[in-house]
C-alpha cells in the first residue's frame, strides 16, 4: 500500500522554518513517519514551500511529488490523479512522533477488516491526521471507519509546547529502547 507523507506546509505555527526538518526526540519529524511507514511503499509529497525537505529526501534517497501546495486535500487528490493510484491509500502529516510503534499497521489491519471505504485515526476522540482513503473513489465522499488509539501514542507537533511534551513522553515510555535512528 502506497504511504502519502504529506510534507508540504508552511509550518507557521511552530515558527522553525521547514517543519518536517523539525527536530523531536533526536530526529527530524519526517524521519519518525518514514520510520513508522517502513514497511509501505512511501512517497513523500511535497509542495514549493518546502525545498529544503525535498533536498533532504533526494539524500535519503526518499521518493517524493511536488504538489501545487494548494492544501493538504488538494495536494494528496493531485498526487493520487496524477500518479494514478487508484487503491486504497495511506494519507499522513509527517508533523507526528510516535511515541508507539505499529500504529499505522494496526490501522491498517482495521481498515482491512471494514467494509468502508475509508479510515480515520482518532486519538481522544480526535482525529490525528492518519487517514486512508480509496484513490479509486478521490471524488465521492467516503464513510469513515474511526480507528482509536491510546492515549499519548503520538504527538502532533505543531507548537514548541507539543515538541516539549513529545520529549518528556518519548523519555519516559522509550526509556531504554534503542529507538533512534542511528
Amino acid at each position: 500500500m502506497h504511504a502519502l507523507l504529506m510534507c508540504g506546509g508552511r509550518g507557521e505555527r511552530l515558527g522553525r522554518g521547514e517543519k518536517p526538518l523539525f527536530e523531536v526526540c533526536g530526529m527530524k519529524l519526517i524521519e519518525h513517519s518514514i520510520l513508522e511507514f517502513e514497511n509501505f511503499d512511501v512517497l513523500a509529497v511535497t509542495s514549493p514551500n518546502t525545498p529544503e525537505t525535498e533536498r533532504f529526501l533526494i539524500d535519503e534517497g526518499i521518493d517524493f511529488y511536488r504538489a501545487s501546495g494548494k492544501g493538504f486535500v488538494e495536494d494528496y487528490r493531485e498526487v493520487c490523479v496524477e500518479m494514478s493510484i487508484v487503491e486504497p491509500v495511506f494519507v499522513a502529516c509527517t508533523d507526528i512522533v510516535y511515541i508507539q510503534n505499529g500504529i499505522a499497521e494496526g490501522a491498517l489491519e482495521r481498515y482491512m477488516t471494514s467494509t468502508k471505504r475509508a479510515l480515520r485515526v482518532d486519538m481522544g476522540g480526535e482525529p490525528v491526521g492518519l487517514n486512508i482513503i480509496d484513490a479509486f473513489f478521490i471524488d465521492e465522499p467516503q464513510e469513515e471507519e474511526i480507528y482509536n488509539v491510546e492515549e499519548n501514542s503520538l504527538i502532533n507537533v505543531n507548537t514548541l509546547k507539543d515538541a516539549e511534551r513529545a520529549e518528556k513522553l518519548w523519555i519516559t515510555m522509550r526509556k531504554g529502547k534503542n529507538l533512534r535512528k542511528d
